[in-house]
């Protein structure tokens, strides 16, 4: 083997490194069962994952729990990276309002439709393929959101805000 061909094959073999290393790097776009993600220094621990498909527009939602209560953390890339963090409330309402005032916050509506599940893992309800009709509302400063979903008739509510992603430290499950 001759000289151009040694720095030709360290050549490959450093960008086949740095592909790896990118490709397992744990992002909020791939997180999984059993990583800790701490949002704004509190610690979580991912309990599942769900990805959804509207028509194409594709997000991926984590379950997360701290020692009490479930969150959400939903994701997805618009014009950037949009990552919500939701905390799970009884919902005591059965459809869905243009308008809806809970604990003395007014929310509108920003969006609404339907979605398939395209992939589950971990302790989530719900199964792949599986449909569900969802709705976005905002505050009128755009600081609070709350999220309905809508499974086969029964109706999950979901409180809370966009945070920075400078906000989220992922630790990798061991």
């Amino acid at each position: 083997m001759g000289f151009i061909d040694r720095i030709k094959n360290i050549s490959r073999a450093n960008k086949t490194a740095k592909m790896e290393k990118e490709s397992t790097e744990i992002t909020v776009f791939n997180m999984r069962v059993g990583d800790i993600v701490s949002i704004e220094e509190v610690d979580y621990e991912v309990k599942g994952i769900l990805k959804f498909n509207d028509h194409g527009w594709r997000w991926t939602e984590y379950k997360l729990k701290d020692s009490r209560k479930n969150y959400w953390l939903s994701v997805e890339e618009d014009d950037g990276v949009e990552i919500c963090f939701y905390k799970e409330v009884v919902a005591i309402i059965t459809d869905a309002p243009r308008v809806y005032e809970y604990k003395g916050v007014t929310y509108y509506m920003q969006e609404g439709s339907d979605a398939k599940v395209e992939y589950v893992e971990g302790k989530v309800n719900a199964v792949k393929g599986e449909e569900v009709d969802y709705y976005e509302y905002c505050d009128e400063d755009g600081e609070n959101l709350l999220s309905l979903e809508i499974w086969n008739g029964e109706v999950e509510m979901a409180v809370g805000r966009e945070i920075e992603d400078y906000n989220v430290v992922i630790y990798p499950r061991s």
